[in-house]
């Protein structure tokens, strides 16, 4: 596993608590709730393992940091609190500057198909731009990182449409900051994409049988 030994980068993981019916919901049919909250807990799983395998300061930014889900982790929870995601994202990067970190970067649980690498390359950027980005193919990103408080970029976004990477990309422009994407990337909404991450990722639970078929 890639180690980043940036005990000043704080990463932080945008993890709804798995409450069947509230989670995964996009995988629904074919999956029933049940099988949805499973695959999403697994993917969550994987998620939070990964990062924390990787960067020493890691944290876990939750809807619910009371839910039995995020014990077995021993990470430190943060109430992602009241707003849109922008609001909860502006005041977790203010939090975290406050707290001393030298950067931050975002992450969410819809990608546990991406490789260690792009985790590193995203650290790596953030020590020539302002802010790293890692665009998906719906429109939105898998991961932003910024080396300084940029609220800007969280303002006047319309958030869970294809237009959120657009209007993050010109939000940065107008403010004058510093902007790096990496390659393209996707998350795991849907079946179809559900199956395409199947041989890339290998969940830490056994998934619904529909998970393997074509």
């Amino acid at each position: 596993m890639n180690e980043v030994a940036d005990n000043r980068l704080h990463v932080i993981i945008m993890c709804k608590a798995p409450v069947t019916g509230r989670v995964k919901t996009r995988l629904t049919p074919p999956y029933s709730a049940d099988e949805a909250a499973a695959i999403y807990r697994a993917m969550a799983e994987t998620v939070i393992k990964r990062t924390s395998g990787m960067f020493p300061d890691v944290r876990i930014a939750s809807d619910d940091i009371s839910h039995p889900f995020f014990r077995q982790f021993e990470l430190n929870m943060i109430d992602q609190g009241e707003g849109d995601l922008g609001d909860r994202m502006t005041r977790l990067m203010q939090q975290a500057f406050n707290d001393g970190a030298g950067s931050v970067l975002f992450l969410g649980t819809d990608s546990p198909h991406m490789p260690e690498s792009r985790l590193v390359e995203a650290a790596e950027r953030l020590n020539d731009y302002d802010v790293v980005v890692g665009p998906v193919e719906d429109g939105g990103y898998d991961l932003i990182g910024m080396n300084r408080p940029c609220p800007e970029l969280f303002e006047n976004i319309p958030w869970s449409t294809e237009l959120v990477l657009q209007q993050t990309v010109q939000q940065a422009e107008v403010a004058s900051i510093s902007l790096t994407l990496l390659d393209m990337g996707y998350d795991l909404d849907g079946p179809e994409s559900l199956r395409r991450a199947a041989p890339i990722w290998n969940a830490p639970v056994s998934l619904p049988e529909k998970y393997q078929k074509n």
